[in-house]
């Protein structure tokens, strides 16, 4: 207020230019988000907990065992629920949900079968990547579950993964953030006073309890002195334990709690981050499609030069390796000329399937960028079957070996991957990023449950019947017990084999508590067929 001077009266200030001040929407915009991170809590909090206990019980220290598929399968029925939930919720409706089982089907069925072959097999490089697989096609599964992928291409996929991962884990915090909302929404004193019946029940038999232990305990005492079967049992009761030392243990329990805290919080936090719809809208807006506006001229000339050089490559291929018609460089015999080279062949025909796609992304199309396209996608077949063709003769002279029979299957699916990519050069309405998807799927859990240790196994033996020795250091230490049923007794009942230190290890996991969870249908073969009791007796009388 200010003071006249001339009359020493106070005047009022001028109401009309005073802005009201209103906390109540402020207020209210507080409370609505605290309710709602309260109700997110309801809805995924002990979901998320229950599932971070079943993930711990399935797989800590665990890695391949029986519980392998029924974690690809809970895990499935989990987030199936909680997704239905959460689209419900956000008034999607039940209607979508279904359409989007019915389509991810194909992605639920191969989860749960990569489970499976875990148990299966002991190779480590087949389980972790089955593993690999697992999460690959966990990924593409929950991300259709909140997007809608038509029209997506490999590019789109991978950034919209990235960003989920992303997202993930800058959500871990959000679990703290809704209890902190629960707490401070908990019910004021008035409504506590609901409460007091119940706390006074509680009150009521806590006291009770207190009574009747010392008389229970009095009445026990005299009834085991008057019946002796009774107070054998009594004492068979109370002299029972466990033989748990707590603090030789104390860091399992640590790394347990460390393990289900850690699921907990990233499963919250992908629920919490792909139920929001600014977040499912960001991933939208950064997977649209942009058109292909580079000038094609560009691509043309340096395509053009790549096909001249994979046709003089190619050329060479047919005439000098194929047919045997070259002169080779001094030096070289034909075998040591055709052994040569593959894994540098695997790399370019990595290279030109990236180049055709990248190509087609950001380059205009044109009829001569097309077969040019096309040419070097003809080529690519060239050189895949030229690599394989070495790596079967490097084999016939070196024998079989994990890689080089992982390189082979890597080669067939190169060429049937080259295939989807050239139908879409001339269709980019074709889904290629399925396609991958699915023949990259088939083609690993084929490779997987086929066992590929058993069959090297069989293969460098069958070729030493002529009496020729087979490489028996690689036999005894570079495969799995997979390859136990195709061995020579010899190698695997021997104390210094690695089968036999694997086997032996096996045992030992499975009678510890909790054992059966480590079951697995490979080392439960070998196990039985090593003889662990000739072996100590052998040892002993040694």
């Amino acid at each position: 207020m200010d003071t006249n001077s001339e009359t020493g009266l106070t005047s009022m200030p001028n109401l009309q230019n005073v802005q009201p001040i209103n906390p109540t929407a402020k207020q209210q915009a507080n409370l609505e988000e605290m309710k709602r991170k309260e109700k997110r809590f309801q809805i995924f909090g002990v979901g998320s907990f229950l599932y971070a206990l079943f993930y711990t019980f399935c797989l800590y220290h665990n890695t391949s065992g029986i519980t392998y598929p029924f974690f690809a399968g809970g895990t499935l029925l989990f987030f199936g629920y909680f997704i239905k939930k959460s689209k419900n919720s956000s008034a999607e409706g039940s209607q979508e949900y279904k359409k989007t089982y019915i389509n991810n089907l194909f992605l639920m069925v191969c989860i749960v079968v990569a489970g499976a072959l875990n148990c299966t097999t002991d190779s480590g490089v087949l389980i972790f990547f089955n593993k690999v697989l697992m999460w690959i096609l966990f990924s593409v599964l929950f991300l259709q579950c909140w997007q809608d992928l038509t029209g997506w291409g490999i590019a789109a996929y991978a950034r919209s993964c990235a960003l989920m991962l992303c997202g993930t884990i800058g959500s871990v915090l959000t679990p703290a953030e809704d209890i902190i909302a629960k707490w401070k929404l908990r019910p004021t004193k008035r409504e506590k006073q609901v409460n007091l019946d119940k706390k006074r029940i509680w009150t009521s038999v806590g006291i009770g309890l207190l009574i009747a232990i010392p008389v229970a305990m009095f009445v026990t005492i005299l009834l085991a002195s008057a019946d002796a079967v009774f107070g054998n049992m009594v004492y068979n009761i109370l002299t029972f334990s466990i033989d748990i030392d707590f603090f030789k243990n104390i860091e399992s329990f640590i790394r347990v709690l460390f393990c289900i805290l850690i699921v907990f919080v990233f499963c919250y936090g992908m629920f919490a981050y792909n139920t929001e719809e600014k977040n499912i809208k960001r991933i939208h807006d950064a997977t649209e499609v942009r058109e292909a506006n580079m000038d094609s001229y560009i691509a043309i000339t340096v395509n053009g030069v790549m096909c001249v050089i994979y046709l003089l490559f190619s050329s060479v291929q047919i005439f000098g390796l194929f047919l045997g018609k070259m002169k080779l460089p001094a030096g070289y015999t034909y075998a040591s000329y055709a052994r040569r080279g593959f894994f540098e062949l695997v790399f370019v025909c990595i290279f030109n399937i990236l180049m055709v796609l990248f190509t087609m992304a950001y380059f205009k199309a044109s009829r001569l960028l097309r077969i040019l396209l096309t040419i070097i996608c003809g080529c690519t077949y060239i050189m895949t079957i030229s690599s394989a063709y070495r790596m079967l003769l490097y084999i016939s002279s070196y024998r079989l070996t994990f890689l080089r029979l992982l390189v082979l299957w890597g080669l067939v699916m190169i060429a049937i991957v080259m295939t989807g990519v050239l139908i879409f050069v001339y269709n980019q309405k074709f889904s290629l990023f399925r396609f991958l998807l699915i023949v990259a799927t088939v083609g690993w859990l084929v490779f997987s449950a086929a066992h590929p240790d058993y069959w090297i196994a069989s293969y460098n033996i069958m070729v030493c019947d002529d009496g020729e020795e087979y490489d028996q250091s690689y036999l005894t230490k570079g495969l799995s017990l997979d390859a136990v049923s195709a061995l020579p007794e010899e190698i695997y009942n021997n104390k210094k084999s690695v089968y036999y230190k694997r086997a032996q290890k096996y045992k030992e996991q499975t009678k510890a508590f909790l054992g059966a969870r480590a079951f697995n249908f490979s080392r439960a073969y070998a196990s039985q067929q090593i003889n662990f009791s000739s072996l100590k007796e052998g040892m002993r009388s040694s």
